[in-house]
């Protein structure tokens, strides 16, 4: 379950370095099974059915990435040194994860508290750091605002590449 929305994505992502995607996976999939979780109690019993569903699939794909971010971390002095970057690479998008949204408002109408939801994640992507003997990054720097609509130069080359096509062929049929 890797993230195709919100901070992760995007131009936080390096090219070819499975210990970007590994790190990316589990810093989305420690946050979603808290999201999960949350919502399998939600008051809406459609979306409450979804979150149960998905819980089980995201705690999967947590222990995956988990299970190699130990092995990577703890393994060679070079898988050491690329999770390490990974995760010092990625740290400052997960800060977006706890800056308010439409979403996460319609999420707290659903029963979600987002200040449990951090200190969980905080202490579930602390144990596997600590299990992979590597570190925390501090939190500061910038907060990318990418759920409010602010985007960096590169999303215009991306979506301009992504259009290509539908443009050149304006009255097509997909």
């Amino acid at each position: 379950e890797l993230p195709h929305h919100g901070p992760l994505v995007g131009y936080a992502v390096s090219e070819r370095d499975y210990a970007t995607t590994l790190v990316r996976n589990f810093f989305y999939s420690a946050l979603m099974v808290e999201v999960w979780s949350g919502l399998s109690d939600a008051a809406d019993r459609a979306l409450s059915a979804i979150a149960e569903r998905s819980l089980k699939e995201t705690r999967y794909h947590l222990r995956h990435s988990h299970d190699w971010l130990i092995r990577l971390g703890d393994g060679t002095e070079e898988s050491h040194r690329r999770v390490q970057a990974a995760i010092d690479h990625l740290w400052a998008y997960t800060l977006e994860f706890w800056s308010a949204s439409p979403v996460e408002t319609a999420a707290a109408d659903q029963g979600l508290d987002m200040t449990a939801i951090h200190a969980a994640w905080q202490r579930t992507v602390a144990a596997g750091l600590a299990q992979a003997t590597l570190h925390q990054p501090a939190d500061d720097g910038y907060v990318p605002q990418g759920k409010t609509g602010v985007h960096s130069e590169h999303l215009g080359y991306l979506l301009a590449e992504m259009q290509s096509l539908a443009r050149a062929h304006p009255h097509g049929q997909w």
